[in-house]
């Protein structure tokens, strides 16, 4: 039977053509076999439909405040998941305002014909069907819907024609290094507070501040608490490299994005563009160097200006801003390379 080309994506298959997006599946993974992921999904257009942040006092840290349908699916629909797939176990679930992680474990190959992408859209269309119960949404309603969910075999006819809760898609991380699951964990619980800080200042993603770093008085622009994640890389490609050392070091880098931590990099190179690109492309957190300042009014534009917003990108810049079109010397180079370093080593 041949896959729609959700299907395929979503199963790690290569599909010509296809553009590079954080929800694309890695081509090099095979997805109906044994593996633990940290799974998110997006309520379709961001409504805040599964609850509300509750914001800190002084006796009550962040909190997410469940709706009825957020109660629903965190204590129904994600128990359906291991009742419908004896072979797959949900460890954990942070339901949020407007999206859902979970940390979920494959202890067995899934049936043949089966992957991940399977069980992730059969929970979806449960969450569906428990939001349609809930908000007493009638057939016929088209707003919203995805053929992802409409060709799922089980939805009924008279069901296609209905909003689904979720986006089309979703993103996954998979468990690779020791280390990694706690790192989840942590980023699990700590989600409420993050979110929490963003609303509270907002700014901090999008406007610019000073901070020094060693002996640098630096711009920066972004997510400055990207600095205070220990686990990070430096991405500079030596001359001497050669093409099996860059691919080893590629294949380490990119692995240290898919497990939650941050790549740093000036992106001088033609191979650090290349490695930067594609850790854009999934999704990672990145931190980019600069070789000029930000101008007045500065604000990050296209998909920076979602990985800033998302809380994934900061640019950084030991330099104020010039209008001159300069070609960068090799000291300034190393120098910024130099920064690279002393970054992920702060």
């Amino acid at each position: 039977m041949s896959k729609t080309r959700e299907e395929a994506i979503e199963a790690g298959i290569k599909v010509e053509g296809t553009r590079h997006n954080m929800k694309r599946r890695k081509p090099w993974h095979d997805y109906q076999h044994k593996g633990t992921y940290l799974l998110t999904l997006v309520v379709d257009g961001r409504q805040p439909l599964l609850g509300k942040l509750i914001m800190p006092t002084n006796n009550q840290s962040a909190c997410v405040e469940l709706t009825e349908l957020g109660k629903v699916i965190y204590s129904e629909e994600t128990q359906k998941i291991s009742y419908f797939y004896k072979m797959v176990e949900v460890w954990k679930v942070c339901i949020m305002p407007d999206h859902i992680h979970m940390i979920v474990r494959v202890k067995e190959d899934l049936p043949a014909s089966k992957h991940l992408g399977d069980v992730v859209r059969g929970f979806k269309v449960g969450c569906s069907r428990a939001w349609w119960r809930l908000s007493a949404i009638p057939a016929g309603e088209t707003a919203g819907v995805v053929e992802e969910e409409t060709t799922t075999p089980a939805v009924s006819p008279a069901e296609k024609n209905r909003p689904v809760l979720f986006e089309s898609g979703y993103n996954d991380q998979i468990l690779l290094e020791d280390g990694q699951l706690d790192n989840w964990l942590h980023y699990l619980d700590d989600n409420p507070r993050r979110l929490a800080i963003k609303r509270l200042h907002p700014d901090y993603f999008t406007t610019m501040h000073y901070r020094d770093i060693a002996e640098w008085h630096c711009q920066l622009v972004g997510n400055s608490f990207l600095l205070d994640i220990p686990d990070m890389v430096a991405v500079i490609v030596h001359s001497a490299y050669t093409d099996k050392d860059y691919e080893d070091y590629k294949q380490k880098w990119l692995a240290c994005g898919e497990r939650g931590g941050v790549l740093v990099s000036a992106a001088i190179a033609t191979r650090e563009k290349e490695v930067m690109r594609e850790a854009m492309n999934w999704g990672y957190r990145i931190i980019l160097v600069r070789g000029n300042g930000f101008p007045p009014l500065y604000k990050p534009a296209g998909e920076s200006f979602d990985a800033c917003s998302d809380g994934r990108l900061l640019q950084v810049s030991p330099w104020e801003y010039h209008m001159q079109r300069r070609t960068i010397s090799r000291e300034q180079c190393l120098m910024l390379n130099r920064l690279v370093e002393t970054i992920t080593q702060i």
